[in-house]
């Protein structure tokens, strides 16, 4: 059996029913339109509403430190403080979220962020901007989604048949696109009116996660083995991690993405600053970045039929040269709107990149390993993340901006290079099956 764990002598979660003792093997089980999917339809649900108020804050962020400041590099900062938490703590968080009640850890983190947030709320309007707050806050941040994020893709793994893991992860990225669509002017304009306002609104928004998550009927947790006996928690710390490593497909994804995701990272306050030094108003950078999301939900709706017109490899090889070609055009824009322009080209096709990697990387990883796994792969993915913005707002400092993005699109030419001779991603081009006894 290829990476799906199941209940013997019960029809397993792909669809596939598995023969008991005496029995015939039995059909098919029908599987329930994903539109059904009570489970799935309200964690997505309590999702969106919460990525929409992180984006809303995402923006709100980096303005608030700037005005403050003036400096690009402290900017960046509150994101590099919440990376590092997450880094610190995905690998044991992947272990807590495969060993423990993962609505329980989904429904504490909520909480977590909402009180470390709203704290900012309070500050800002009480007029005490204080950056080591603002980075703390990012800390805790990061080491509540460490754990969050774990127990979510477990959960997803648990609610969603194998055959239905693309069109569930396509929804998914629409979902994110559509916060990241929505949230930047919302942020731009709230922050506009009142300055805590973006980050009250990203507070109360943890709730609803918090709600979905406690609603939940399915179980989410791994099936165990009558005896089965668990190692230490310390010796199990670097198993999601000798996985991913070990597997050829994810390890040529984590490779690739940490790379793209560390100049990634800083890009987006590059975006931010070049675009206030042309001359954008707060809620004008909202909008900016909304057009790259715009098309980041049009690739997240296309993402399957994009699929079936190009193989996957072929499409992760054009996005990987779109990311230079469009970072030089950037570097040199006259105008803001074309900087808009220019990443939404390239976001368009990485979100059906994502989707195919996404379900496939939880396609053939087993059960009990899926928070451990999913954990392990963001953590090579972001391992250069939490550099990103402090990097790229001292290169902007020192060089200017301009420079800054074309360093930028130095380094993501370096990574479409290494890709193209990679023979990893030839597992995309394969369908997805369900898992056979």
């Amino acid at each position: 059996m290829t990476g799906v764990a199941r209940d013997p002598g019960q029809a397993g979660r792909d669809g596939t029913a598995t023969a008991g003792t005496g029995t015939a093997p039995a059909g098919p089980a029908p599987e329930v339109p994903l539109r059904r999917n009570r489970d799935f339809t309200l964690l997505w649900t309590g999702t969106a509403v919460s990525s929409l108020g992180t984006q809303i804050s995402l923006i709100a962020y980096p303005l608030l430190v700037l005005g403050a400041t003036g400096s690009a590099a402290k900017a960046g900062l509150v994101g590099g403080a919440t990376l590092i938490g997450a880094l610190l703590m995905l690998l044991p968080a992947g272990v807590v979220a495969d060993r423990y009640p993962r609505k329980r850890i989904m429904i504490t983190t909520s909480l977590v962020e909402l009180a470390a947030v709203g704290t900012v709320a309070v500050a800002v309007l009480a007029g005490r901007i204080i950056l080591a707050q603002l980075a703390t806050v990012g800390f805790v941040q990061g080491v509540a989604e460490a754990f969050y994020l774990g127990a979510n893709r477990g959960a997803i793994r648990r609610i969603v048949p194998s055959s239905q893991l693309p069109a569930a992860m396509a929804r998914t990225q629409a979902r994110d696109q559509a916060a990241a669509l929505a949230g930047p002017p919302a942020g731009g304009a709230l922050f506009s009116l009142a300055r805590f306002l973006p980050f009250a609104v990203d507070s109360v928004s943890f709730a609803a996660i918090t709600v979905a998550a406690a609603l939940l009927r399915k179980p989410l947790d791994p099936v165990r083995v009558a005896g089965e006996t668990r190692e230490p928690l310390r010796r199990s710390v670097g198993k999601g991690l000798r996985f991913v490593i070990g597997e050829p497909f994810l390890r040529t994804v984590a490779i690739w993405g940490a790379l793209v995701n560390g100049v990634a990272a800083g890009m987006l306050l590059m975006v931010i600053v070049l675009a206030r030094h042309r001359g954008a108003t707060p809620a004008e950078v909202g909008l900016l970045l909304s057009i790259n999301a715009g098309c980041g939900l049009a690739g997240s709706v296309l993402a399957p039929r994009l699929v079936a017109l190009l193989p996957g490899r072929v499409i992760a090889l054009i996005t990987s040269w779109l990311l230079p070609t469009c970072a030089v055009v950037i570097a040199n824009a006259p105008w803001v709107w074309l900087i808009g322009v220019m990443g939404a080209v390239t976001t368009f096709t990485v979100q059906p990149v994502n989707v195919i990697m996404t379900a496939r990387a939880a396609h053939i990883t087993p059960d009990d390993l899926q928070a451990q796994a999913s954990n392990a792969s963001l953590l090579l993915k972001w391992s250069l993340m939490w550099a990103g913005p402090p990097a790229f707002g001292a290169l902007a400092d020192r060089l200017g901006t301009p420079s800054a993005v074309l360093i930028a699109a130095a380094l993501y030419a370096a990574a479409a290079v290494w890709l193209q001779f990679n023979r990893g991603l030839r597992g995309l081009n394969d369908p997805l099956v369900a898992s056979a006894v």
